[in-house]
């Protein structure tokens, strides 16, 4: 019988891309305030290339530089400070790194909210399962994230990756997730939309597994391979319902 659900909460729970959106839009327009004579392209793509190193989608360059990370605020910081280096600015105010690290950091927490429905889901489901959430990324980024749903009063637990010892997809979170929620693998499903994370971790785990693909194809090479897909979370409600008559059939 399925007792316990595991989601995933960047683009499963949460609408993620939507607040980085709207943050990306504000930190270009405090670059623009920054450094009035630069135009709003180079705004636009100063905050683009900021939100794929936070991502750590880095070149080599940057690697070898902000690597490894053991203070993730200071990361960003001198992410800016190289960004803004390559991009040969050299009039820079006094605490304008700050600034923009801030005002990111700031409007994405500000937008940040479950996709549409999910909130209400998530109340009604509590009555059936044992819900716990399991969120890759260090502490800096998530522990804001989860404070602004108050996750803690959604779910019956949660486990940020950059907490524990391994992050998705390695075994050992599930197994501490399955632990907390005191059940089998088999009597869990984890929910989520990275193939490489969630999936693969479900899968080494021994654990059923939904994929929210967001409308990708699974690749045919793909070694992660998911029990159920699903295209967005607005279907989540309706497999869950499926999935539950299935687990308590005799």
């Amino acid at each position: 019988m399925l007792k316990t659900l595991l989601l995933d909460l960047d683009e499963t729970l949460c609408d993620t891309t939507g607040a980085n959106n709207k943050a990306l839009r504000m930190m270009a327009e405090k670059f623009c305030q920054l450094f009035p004579a630069l135009s709003e392209e180079e705004g636009t793509a100063f905050s683009q290339r900021y939100l794929k190193g936070i991502y750590r989608e880095l070149n080599e360059s940057y690697q070898q530089k902000l690597l490894p990370v053991t203070n993730e605020e200071q990361f960003r910081l001198s992410l800016i400070s190289l960004i803004l280096d390559d991009m040969s600015i050299t009039d820079i105010p006094e605490g304008a790194e700050s600034v923009l690290q801030q005002c990111f950091d700031d409007a994405r927490t500000a937008f940040f909210d479950f996709f549409p429905g999910i909130e209400t889901w998530l109340a009604s489901l509590r009555e059936h399962f044992t819900l716990g959430v399991i969120t890759n990324g260090p502490e800096f980024s998530q522990r804001v994230k989860v404070e602004r749903v108050n996750l803690k009063n959604r779910v019956d637990f949660f486990l940020i990756g950059g907490l524990e010892p391994e992050q998705k997809p390695a075994k050992s979170i599930f197994e501490k997730a399955l632990r907390l929620a005191n059940c089998e693998k088999h009597q869990a499903l984890h929910i989520g939309d990275s193939l490489a994370a969630d999936i693969q971790g479900a899968n080494n785990a021994g654990i059923d597994s939904v994929w929210i693909s967001h409308g990708q194809e699974l690749p045919d090479n793909s070694s992660a391979q998911p029990t159920h897909i699903i295209e967005t979370p607005f279907q989540l409600p309706e497999l869950i319902k499926q999935l539950k008559r299935v687990s308590e059939a005799p």
